[in-house]
């Protein structure tokens, strides 16, 4: 596959297409959704039979996203081709994650629902209490959003940690030139919320320095866009997994991290 590059980076094309990856960018509907639909905030698909997710300390965490994988194109290997991924969080000031170990899932949790009920009464229809007497509360995803998903490729990011050995030459020829650094940095942002692909943050990739280099599928990234979606100061939120975990199914060690500006 070939891609559009600024005519600078054109030497380096065979370098950067190695890079390609396929991704599913993820676009934004505010409006109200079923529970079984892809959705980034509102009520979840949860069966009674279940317990909800909280932290340690009992407090009920709040649904993220929904993933819904129906409705996502078969493009991104090794993803679920049926099901309903869940990304939980803590709708506290730190947004449930743990700075020392970005796996612990007491401030947040990911569940996979491999097999859907269909008969709506078997399933929890009222989630007032996961917000009942808490003053606090602080969430990134402000409204209800229904997703819709569109299949492409994209090249290694600049804020992968692997971006340092697999473009090193081209780092090189960035010092010193600013108006070329804002065009590669332009190309290969990875902003966006999508699903596989290449990460974007406002810091550091947190996996080259915390033993996470392993967790290398962009498992959803959100990013901070429009008026209804924010982290701090204009950040990202990211969870990384392991392609073996992912083939297993097996979201019990998924890195999740988030930063602003």
């Amino acid at each position: 596959m070939s891609m559009p590059l600024p005519e600078a980076f054109e030497k380096y094309r065979s370098i950067i297409e190695e890079t390609l990856q396929p991704v599913v960018y993820v676009t934004t509907e505010v409006r109200p959704t079923s529970l079984v639909e892809s959705k980034f905030a509102g009520d979840p698909y949860f069966p009674l039979t279940m317990d909800y997710p909280t932290t340690s300390e009992g407090q009920p965490l709040k649904l993220l996203a929904q993933i819904n994988f129906a409705d996502v194109p078969r493009h991104v290997s090794n993803f679920p081709t049926e099901g309903i991924l869940q990304f939980y969080i803590d709708a506290d000031d730190i947004l449930g994650m743990d700075f020392d170990n970005g796996q612990n899932q007491d401030g947040f949790r990911i569940i996979f629902h491999e097999h859907i009920i269909e008969d709506e009464t078997q399933l929890q229809k009222d989630f007032t209490f996961v917000t009942a007497g808490r003053e606090d509360i602080y969430f990134p995803v402000e409204k209800e959003m229904a997703l819709s998903f569109e299949t492409t490729y994209e090249p290694l990011t600049i804020d992968d940690f692997r971006s340092r050995e697999l473009y090193a030459d081209i780092l090189e020829e960035l010092e010193g030139n600013d108006a070329l650094e804002d065009a590669f940095y332009d190309t290969f942002s990875g902003t966006g919320h999508k699903i596989g692909g290449y990460p974007f943050f406002t810091q550091e990739d947190p996996r080259a320095y915390g033993n996470y280099t392993d967790s290398t599928v962009l498992l959803l990234q959100i990013d901070s866009i429009g008026n209804d979606i924010m982290w701090g100061d204009v950040g990202v939120g990211n969870f990384f997994i392991t392609e073996d975990e992912l083939k297993r199914k097996d979201f019990s060690k998924v890195v999740y991290n988030w930063d602003c500006h």
